[in-house]
């Protein structure tokens, strides 16, 4: 007969392994590719569909000098051999630069990262977007100069994720940090293109090998753990340093650290 002690033992590890935080990591991380999946399939749909309206106005007047053209290429980016081996070396350059200039760097990061994130949440909240001005709307495109060319829907998902980002920068809350974090994941798989097993097997294993380096074995030559240090390091908050560069009093001086979303994605 086992033991009370074998039988709590069992009982940790049960408990453990369903542990509500990693129930639900797990999950949101698998939702998180599935509708990231679904995005990317739905562009390559919609340009489908755009191609044969081309094709079709092609054949009507085909004295139109317009090219047909693939536009989702240009917005699409395919990762061949070459940039899947090299991808893993470039991810460790930029963890050794946050590494080692962090502290004269982080204003310049946390900005970068707060307009990412905007554009790429945006991305994230436009189905919503889509959705809710259907029956006002006609999809019609307005003109923002050499900004381009953008329809209410997608001028609406901007300004919302604009000021979610702004929230997030006054507040620093942690929950707002992992929704653009989301925004920031389904984008990378909505954008990103793995044409064949070949290309997905040395990207992987690139990851692998830059993970388990950076995070195991990284402390016996820089006599710290560069992954850990880089990923909970906070940055100094943008309005903060405005603020005290400017010599403004009152809350705006005491604007709290920020955890960059961009650190759930990269480096970790």
């Amino acid at each position: 007969m086992p033991s009370d002690v074998e039988w709590q033992g069992s009982d940790l590890t049960i408990y453990s392994l369903m542990d509500s935080s990693r129930i639900s990591t797990f999950c949101i991380s698998i939702l998180l590719i599935v509708y990231g999946s679904f995005r990317s399939l739905n562009m390559e749909n919609e340009q489908k569909e755009r191609d044969k309206e081309k094709e079709k106005e092609r054949e009507k007047n085909p004295l139109d000098p317009s090219p047909l053209g693939n536009s989702n290429e240009q917005n699409v980016q395919t990762i061949d051999s070459t940039q899947a081996m090299f991808l893993p070396v470039g991810a460790s350059v930029s963890l050794l630069i946050m590494f080692f200039f962090f502290d004269s760097m982080q204003t310049v990061f946390a900005t970068c990262t707060a307009l990412i994130a905007t554009v790429a949440f945006a991305f994230l909240l436009l189905p919503m977007c889509q959705y809710l001005v259907r029956p006002c709307s006609d999809g019609t495109k307005m003109s923002f100069g050499c900004c381009g060319r953008f329809t209410s829907a997608e001028i609406i998902s901007f300004a919302l994720s604009f000021c979610l980002v702004c929230v997030w920068v006054m507040t620093g809350h942690w929950l707002l940090m992992d929704a653009l974090g989301m925004g920031l994941c389904v984008a990378f798989i909505a954008f990103v293109r793995l044409p064949s097993l070949k290309v997905s097997t040395l990207l992987l294993t690139g990851l692998l090998i830059y993970d388990v380096f950076w995070v195991f074995f990284s402390s016996y030559i820089f006599n710290a753990n560069v992954m850990v240090k880089v990923a909970t390091r906070p940055a100094d908050n943008p309005v903060g340093a405005m603020a005290r560069r400017l010599h403004l009093g009152g809350i705006m001086k005491e604007a709290p650290k920020l955890s960059l979303p961009g650190k759930l994605v990269f480096p970790r």
